[in-house]
Order: C-alpha cells, then structure tokens, then sequence
C-alpha cells in the first residue's frame, strides 16, 4: 500500500522539479534579454557623452575658455558617464538607471543652453561646421536613444511581468530575482512599489 501511494508522490516531486528548473530557466532567458536590450542603450549613452565633451572643447573658441555654460557641459558629461559605469558595475540594480536618467536629463538640460547661446551668437546664421556636425551628431543620438529605450523597456517589462505571474512569483521570491528598472518619460516605473518616475533617457 505505501508502494503504491508512493508512485504518485514520485511523479508529483518529479514534475515539481521539472517546473521549478523551466521556470526557473526563463526568468534567466528573459532576465538576460532585458540586459541584452540594455547595451545598445549604453552604448548610445557613451557616445552621447563624448559629443557632448567635444561640443564644449569645439564652443571655446566662440564662447571663450571660462564661458559657465561650457564648465557646466563638461561636469554634467562627467557625471553621465560616472552614473553610467557605476549602473554597469550594479548590473543595473538599485537606482542606477534613475540616476541615469537624472544625470542624463540635467546633461541634455546643458547641451540645450550651449545650443541657445551658440546661436544667439552667430545671429541665426549657424554655428562653425565642428560645432555643427557635433550638434547633427546629438539629433541623430536622440533618436537613436528613443528606439533603444523602447526597445529596452519592452523586454524589462516583459521579464517583470513573468516575475508576477503566480505561481512562478514563488521561484521569483525564493530565488531572489528582482524587477528590471523601466526608462520612461514621467510615469511608468519599475514594479516595486516606488511611485518614483524615473526620468527620460
């Protein structure tokens, strides 16, 4: 009789294990996309940053060596890439992509002030070609940031929406995934009771 009752309880544990390694298995695969989707992002991050270095060393013979505007792009292009090496560094745990997002807006806050004051002046007519391919440059990174953040927030959602599907959220729990931070404009956030928006990339 125990025999027989233990047949049962056999195939029972089996499946248990074969379920938890499958779900275990995806939540990687998926896990992993998201950090797939996340290097092209980066990428154009750093290449943003380092126009943005060059746009100042290209302002200084309009505006001058001390211009504030030009001190300014340069500290806040400094502070992008240390807030982006450290959100690598955590694997993009924590808040490292809303202190990516902050640095990144205040950052293009700062190109867009140079940008003004380059054309107040030149008086409408353009900026010298260096600085006008530079700023082509920044147009086309724009863009380019926009289909890698949608691109990046479709796999980290869907990674978090595996998370929260009972009963794999228990292999969530027990094993110790976490969210993928989402990048957005002022409203979507990550899944994880922070009402925080994180700011656009």
């Amino acid at each position: 009789m125990d025999r027989t009752m233990s047949i049962p309880m056999l195939v029972l544990v089996a499946l248990l294990f074969f379920w938890i390694v499958g779900a275990t298995q995806r939540l990687k695969r998926l896990r992993a996309a998201a950090g797939a989707a996340y290097a092209p992002l980066a990428s154009h991050l750093r290449q943003r940053q380092a126009v943005a270095l060059a746009l100042a060393h290209a302002s200084r013979p309009l505006l001058g060596d001390e211009h504030a505007l030009i001190g300014r792009l340069v500290e806040t292009a400094q502070e992008a890439g240390r807030a982006t090496d450290a959100a690598q560094i955590r694997n993009m745990r924590g808040s490292s992509l809303h202190e990516i997002g902050e640095a990144e807006q205040t950052l293009g806050q700062a190109l867009d002030q140079l940008v003004s004051a380059l054309q107040d002046l030149t008086s409408g007519t353009g900026p010298v070609a260096a600085v006008t391919e530079l700023l082509r440059q920044r147009d086309t990174l724009q863009e380019q940031l926009g289909a890698d953040r949608h691109l990046y927030n479709h796999a980290a959602q869907t990674y978090n929406d595996a998370l929260h599907i009972f009963p794999t959220t228990l292999v969530a729990a027990l094993l110790r995934f976490r969210d993928a931070p989402l990048l957005a404009g002022a409203i979507a956030t990550a899944r994880t009771g922070s009402s925080r928006p994180m700011p656009m990339i």
